[in-house]
């Protein structure tokens, strides 16, 4: 009994110590980054929706509640500057992108501090899905199992990456994986209404994260078809119902149970860009019939035909506007550490050979599964963030590896720990620059940016560390191309602009820029991608740069 009580206070006291480790090392990250591309939109769309009870301002593509959680703490413990009036997104003479800036950078908190409160949320979310991550895989293959499961997750450089941005990227991997986690939860114990209640709560804030949450309702369908076919009860069929219900119910309740709220600064949402589309007529009935709140549905409306469209992307020297089935395979080769898909290799060899977890496995091995897959066949290639749900459920699967029985159990020992080391040590080396890891397939992140670019290396994230580098330096003034959401004068910076996508109200613009002095290039602005001519930095692709920035801005002499 003692060995026993002594073994729960070691795991209880490692758990803690992973969860502390993760918590100050993504909150160093959060601290140390400028804002990425998306961050303003998201934070200023929260806000309004959490200060004005309406989902205004931009509800193209995202739901409200991913991006209220941003905003949540702001918005509850903060005094801010808000101007209800800006007009929104879509809207003729929109000025929401300006002024997300300017509610960032010139409100009466300071903007490093706004921004840092405001990923602090995802932090604490991302804390939670760990300890999540730890119990399913401890349920699963035991404490060390858990233990493994964990590490692999809290040095996780895309999940570090990720939590420490104020985006919707791990609100819906958090809910997401926590969704299966209660449907597995009802499938093997049985339903009562407390899962369900929780299981409800889980999948109606995934559904409200992010539209990629759609894929778990086909999945919550045929968990409960499972059950109700092991028991053949008809309380497991209402049990769905009553699920899908207060899902449903939830899902009004993020909307203040109002359509739309037609109040002062409400301006009708811009539904004739989908009139040519396949899915207009179904969108027309489900407005006609208010059947979910209107920002939502425009939301989802906007994603199918942004997954459908396209977008600018690259790929290890090629370009597309459709994307290839290829992407986020190759990009979660390249930029997941090698230890990581070593141990997910064996785990699932050894588990394809163990009959009796093998049905448990797949629990975390479907939607994983479902979720590269469904991403592959859309058109939108900008990041592997768009899978990051799938990684909880492979470092869960990972828990295995301790229980592998082989031959030489000693070798197996070596390789674990061998893999462990590696892991700890690419975590220790590419801080804080996590949203940039490559492994060692590339070559490392040094080139990470001929591989992929966008969101995968180059979000925007560094102007911080361009303006310390010039202090350092004695630069007074740069060349300046710039791939992100922002404006260099909230740094400090001096510049002259070079093309950049996108920096508002640029200054200093001339119609020749001699190649004479110093220049700091964006990798994404390098290679080309949002640019007509795609070569027009090719002089600067065949040039050595002195230096980078956090691997995502290359600075050059000449």
């Amino acid at each position: 009994m003692k060995k026993i009580l002594a073994n729960g206070y070691r795991d209880r006291a490692v758990v803690a110590i992973l969860l502390a480790v993760f918590f100050l090392e993504a909150s160093a990250i959060a601290w140390k980054k400028s804002n990425t591309w998306d961050e303003p939109a998201h934070i200023l769309a929260g806000y309004a929706h959490l200060k004005e009870g309406m989902d205004y301002l931009s509800p193209l593509n995202h739901p409200a509640f991913g991006r209220a959680v941003q905003a949540i703490i702001p918005a509850v413990f903060l005094h801010l500057d808000f101007d209800p009036s800006v007009r929104p997104e879509e809207a003729e003479g929109s000025d929401f992108y300006p002024y997300a800036l300017k509610f960032l950078y010139e409100n009466r908190v300071g903007a490093e501090r706004l921004l840092f409160l405001c990923r602090l949320s995802n932090i604490v979310l991302a804390g939670l899905l760990g300890l999540t991550v730890f119990f399913w895989s401890k349920e699963l293959w035991g404490a060390t199992g858990g233990v493994l499961s964990l590490f692999l997750y809290c040095l996780s450089p895309n999940i570090l990456a990720h939590s420490s941005l104020a985006t919707t990227d791990m609100p819906i991997t958090a809910f997401f994986f926590i969704s299966i986690y209660c449907l597995y939860s009802i499938v093997e114990r049985g339903f009562t209404y407390r899962r369900g209640l929780g299981a409800a709560v889980a999948l109606s804030f995934a559904l409200t994260s992010k539209h990629t949450a759609i894929l778990l309702i086909p999945l919550f369908i045929a968990g409960f078809l499972i059950r109700a076919h092991s028991d053949r009860s008809k309380k497991t069929a209402a049990g769905l119902l009553s699920v899908f219900l207060a899902t449903y119910l939830i899902i009004w309740a993020v909307y203040g149970f109002r359509y739309h709220s037609g109040g002062a600064h409400y301006e009708p949402l811009y539904w004739a860009r989908f009139s040519g589309s396949s899915f207009a007529p179904l969108f027309g009935l489900l407005r006609r019939i208010r059947f979910l709140p209107e920002a939502y549905l425009y939301g989802i409306a906007g994603v199918l035909s942004g997954a459908g469209a396209g977008k600018p992307a690259f790929l290890m020297g090629a370009y597309s506007t459709t994307g290839w089935r290829s992407y986020f395979i190759t990009a979660f080769l390249i930029k997941t550490p090698i230890p990581t898909i070593i141990l997910l290799a064996a785990s699932v060899l050894y588990l394809l050979k163990d009959r009796a977890r093998l049905p448990k496995a797949l629990y975390l091995v479907v939607p994983a599964v479902i979720i590269f897959a469904a991403m592959s066949m859309q058109k939108v290639n900008i990041g592997l963030r768009h899978v990051l749900p799938a990684y909880p459920f492979i470092f869960v699967l990972i828990g295995y590896a301790p229980a592998i029985t082989t031959r030489s159990v000693r070798a197996a020992r070596y390789v674990l720990f061998a893999c462990i080391a590696w892991y700890l040590y690419a975590n220790v080396a590419i801080f804080p620059h996590q949203l940039a890891y490559f492994n060692e397939f590339t070559g490392g992140p040094r080139n990470g940016y001929k591989y992929l670019v966008d969101s995968n290396l180059d979000w925007g994230q560094d102007l911080n560390g361009l303006k310390k580098y010039m202090d350092e330096n004695k630069i007074e003034r740069i060349n300046l191309a710039y791939f992100g959401m922002s404006d260099p004068r909230y740094f400090g910076i001096e510049y002259d602009y070079l093309p950049s996508f996108v920096i508002m109200n640029p200054r200093n613009v001339r119609a020749e820029v001699p190649l004479k002095g110093w220049f700091a290039i964006s990798a994404t602005m390098l290679q080309g991608v949002y640019l007509r001519d795609r070569d027009f930095y090719r002089v600067f692709r065949e040039t050595a740069p002195v230096d980078s920035i956090g691997y995502s801005i290359f600075i050059y002499r000449f």
